[in-house]
């Protein structure tokens, strides 16, 4: 099993406006893909996730914000 390396204020902002939501579970949560469907279905994310047809999206603004990295990214 190898470490999970906490994601930097320039990698979430290099994802743009927007992301899927595995990357964004694995930037708040260190999940994979199985780990975030089922937090999304359970409706346990802490940040909008919005569905588009058969995809979910998310809003990269929330993430920093949860992270705590917003006043950096001005």
């Amino acid at each position: 099993m190898s470490a999970r390396t906490a994601w930097t204020r320039d990698q979430v902002l290099a994802l743009g406006t927007r992301t899927d939501l595995t990357t964004a579970c694995a930037v708040v949560y260190g999940v994979g893909k199985n780990k975030a469907w089922e937090l999304f279905h359970a409706d346990q994310l802490d940040f909008p996730a919005l569905r588009v047809g058969r995809r979910v999206v998310v809003p990269t603004a929330p993430l920093l914000r949860l992270l705590g990295l917003e006043d950096a990214a001005a």
